[in-house]
């Protein structure tokens, strides 16, 4: 399957090399970054980049798209760690981050606080959107905690991000909630299926036939 081609003649082997070429030759920039999540964004920066292009791209111009996605992604996480780029950070973000890290011997406080939140704001939620994040924890894939509720594929995505979207309002209670950031793997997830890369054209490849076939009934 890897050796099969996806698009204008470029296969999974060609698009997992990519991907490993733009987090070898990018490996300055974050050392201390986590390698699969590096991989994981210049991954599907190239794969949009090859989906969208009308003609054959060049093998630089998907490390190019690569290259941008992984620069986005570990923009993204500084920012998420309180690291500023428009002139007024002052360290309040870093420290608040990293002040528990920093210390001799660790407080408790950080954890307990985060612990009795999370209770609270479980109880808060409707029991529907409870039952989508313990779906999920146990089937660790989305069409499989859509199963779970017996729900289609779709529905169950909306009321997980609605569940999510609340969530991040009662967490930051009283402050902007954090807008959505990174990307759940287990979203293009299936049984069976082996890397991001591959689930994700797996669901390429899904789509384009539904346009073309008309939808069967799975089998029971």
């Amino acid at each position: 399957m890897k050796n099969e081609a996806i698009r204008h003649g470029w296969t999974l082997a060609d698009l997992d090399k990519l991907a490993r070429s733009v987090v070898s030759n990018n490996r300055a920039w974050w050392p201390a970054g986590d390698r699969d999540d590096l991989y994981a964004a210049a991954w599907h920066g190239i794969a949009e980049a090859l989906c969208e292009a009308d003609e054959p791209p060049r093998r630089t111009e998907l490390l190019e798209a690569g290259r941008r996605a992984l620069t986005e992604d570990v923009k993204a996480n500084m920012r998420h760690h309180g690291a500023r780029t428009d002139g007024t950070n002052n360290g309040l973000k870093f420290a608040l981050y990293w002040r528990w890290h920093g210390r001799t011997t660790p407080s408790p406080e950080g954890g307990i606080v985060e612990r009795l939140a999370l209770e609270q704001i479980l109880a808060a939620l409707t029991p529907r959107q409870r039952e989508a994040f313990t779906a999920l924890a146990a089937m660790d894939d989305y069409p499989s905690a859509a199963r779970l509720l017996d729900i289609a594929d779709q529905t169950y995505r909306s009321l997980l991000g609605r569940a999510r979207g609340t969530f991040r309002e009662l967490w930051h209670e009283g402050e902007t909630p954090s807008a959505h950031w990174g990307c759940d793997r287990r979203a293009g997830c299936a049984a069976g299926s082996v890397g991001v890369g591959e689930s994700a054209v797996a669901n390429m490849r899904r789509r384009a036939r539904a346009k073309h076939t008309t939808p069967r009934k799975d089998a029971a």
